[in-house]
């Protein structure tokens, strides 16, 4: 079992995500939509480890629960190398977001937590997954079915811890959104 610390979007952003999940579906393309659980929503995740409380995780993200105008460039397409083919759209690594992620990890190491070293600070990738575990002559197919889509912007409205294995969310943080913030 894992638990993965997750930040969501807004709901444009979160519709421009299921967009392009359904028009991986429509090629053949098993989208986050329908593997596993099937409860996936479009997020960037912040950690995975095998066990993290919501005390732990809330301490941890009051950085995060300050960021009211953060937002997330959702940009090009891409490919994680491996066995199993993941197509993703990369996250815009901005000097804040990385500075936010080094404070929650070193509050979640002060803790106890143990990240899976891909999302450890100097490894993680930020990154929206749009499909996993595909065979690698179904990557031409998916990266066809999205390339005409349009990258998005993401406002973050709130962070929570997944259950890999059920998809339950724990709701932890919901940043204080300004009356200017986009």
């Amino acid at each position: 079992m894992a638990y993965a610390l997750e930040m969501f979007f807004d709901q444009h952003a979160e519709s421009s995500v299921r967009t392009m999940w359904a028009s991986l579906e429509a090629r053949g393309v098993r989208s986050m939509a329908s593997v596993g659980h099937g409860r996936h929503r479009p997020h960037v995740s912040l950690l995975v480890a095998e066990r993290i409380t919501p005390t732990q995780a809330r301490t941890a993200t009051e950085p995060l629960a300050e960021a009211s105008d953060l937002v997330l460039r959702l940009g090009s397409i891409a490919v994680f190398p491996g066995r199993a083919g993941v197509v993703y759209l990369s996250v815009v690594p901005t000097l804040r977001l990385l500075r936010l992620h080094n404070a929650l990890h070193a509050q979640l190491a002060g803790a106890g937590v143990e990240s899976g070293r891909h999302y450890l600070p100097n490894a993680w990738v930020p990154h929206c997954t749009l499909a996993q575990g595909l065979a690698h002559t179904d990557l031409p197919a998916a990266v066809q079915a999205i390339k005409r889509l349009r990258p998005t912007d993401a406002q973050i409205t709130s962070i929570g811890i997944v259950d890999t294995d059920t998809g339950d969310i724990t709701t932890i943080a919901e940043p204080r959104h300004s009356e200017h913030a986009d």
